[in-house]
């Protein structure tokens, strides 16, 4: 394990295919330089087209954990039985399963993590496709071992292609996150068109945590609403917090974990660099749209952002820098036994 902020960084470089635009929901509200990117080889465009990143249609085809697991054991499946005979790859059908995922979907996997492929259509202006358990389709309530077993291989028509991997994890679009000019829930934020996000500086440390006036690159959506466990986290200084159980919180020792890791008797971080034990939860199934933030910084402790008063990670913890979730981001790695608390609940100095 290393300090990424004072070495050099290794990102997980999760790519995707450019396809056309896809409209997002409720286009008449949001910013489309918040929604959409430029492409000058745009196959569909001509050159100049727009296209949806790669982490909106990762909220449109949004799987839980089971699921994932199952949807990349069932595209490993049958990119080796090639069941459309596609044989330029060596027997292999890479639209199942491109073979340069692998690196990203297996470092993922030690972390306990099941990144999941997600599909486009070039006969559709290379629309999301929804793969199997993909919410409102026909397998939308699937079982894990019922995808990777159940669903057969000429369930994806054959021209449909992979284009990334996915991981999904959001928060519900009442929590408000730290802008310039204070708190607002995220969901009004995207709405409105708000750019001007905070963030850690890159140099922050528990014992210095300090704040910069950021920038958001784009936020994130599902197209649709969805049935998702839903985690609210109560704690003993009266602040709560919900997310879904795949979304990234600071805890005292200064790395990443996700939501459904934590539980009673563990800490979130406040703003103010407050341990604040968690003292209850309760997890539901709703039905919700989820939402979150990227800003345009890459280093990772300036994708930290405040959300509800504590420390949080953004939406590049859910996709390119899923291996740094459980790194040690605002301090040095020393054993937890080595690390005394102080009377007042503060954070140490590193």
């Amino acid at each position: 394990m290393r300090n990424p902020l004072s070495r050099p960084l290794f990102v997980l470089a999760l790519g995707s295919s450019l396809g056309a635009a896809v409209a997002a929901p409720v286009e008449q509200v949001q910013p489309q330089n918040l929604m959409m990117e430029t492409d000058p080889d745009d196959p569909g465009g001509g050159g100049g087209g727009t296209w949806v990143p790669y982490n909106y249609r990762c909220t449109y085809d949004q799987l839980g954990p089971d699921q994932a697991y199952g949807r990349q054991k069932w595209a490993k499946r049958w990119q080796q039985g090639n069941p459309y005979g596609a044989t330029q790859w060596g027997g292999l059908d890479m639209r199942f399963w491109n073979s340069s995922f692998s690196l990203e979907a297996n470092n993922a996997s030690l972390a306990g993590t099941w990144l999941y492929p997600v599909y486009v259509d070039p006969n559709n202006m290379y629309a999301p496709w929804p793969g199997p358990g993909a919410p409102g389709s026909a397998t939308a309530g699937y079982t894990g071992a019922q995808i990777q077993y159940d669903i057969p291989g000429t369930y994806k028509p054959a021209s449909v292609q992979m284009d990334a991997l996915c991981e999904p994890g959001c928060y519900s679009p009442d929590q408000e996150i730290l802008l310039a000019r204070g708190p607002l829930a995220i969901g009004e934020a995207l709405a409105t068109g708000r750019r001007d996000l905070v963030t850690l500086t890159p140099g922050a440390t528990f014992s210095a945590l300090t704040f910069m006036d950021n920038q958001v690159e784009r936020y994130t959506l599902d197209a649709k609403l969805a049935e998702q466990e839903i985690v609210t986290f109560h704690t003993e200084a009266g602040g709560s917090l919900r997310v879904t159980t795949e979304h990234p919180l600071v805890v005292p020792d200064g790395s990443l974990k996700k939501a459904r890791e934590l539980g009673v008797g563990d800490s979130l971080v406040t703003r103010a660099g407050k341990v604040d034990p968690i003292i209850s939860l309760e997890k539901s199934l709703e039905w919700i749209r989820t939402y979150n933030v990227r800003p345009v910084t890459t280093d990772p402790t300036s994708n930290i952002v405040v959300a509800q008063g504590f420390l949080s990670g953004s939406q590049r913890f859910q996709s390119e820098y899923v291996d740094e979730l459980n790194r040690l981001l605002l301090r040095d790695n020393v054993p937890d036994s080595a690390v005394p608390y102080t009377a007042e609940g503060n954070l140490p100095s590193p």
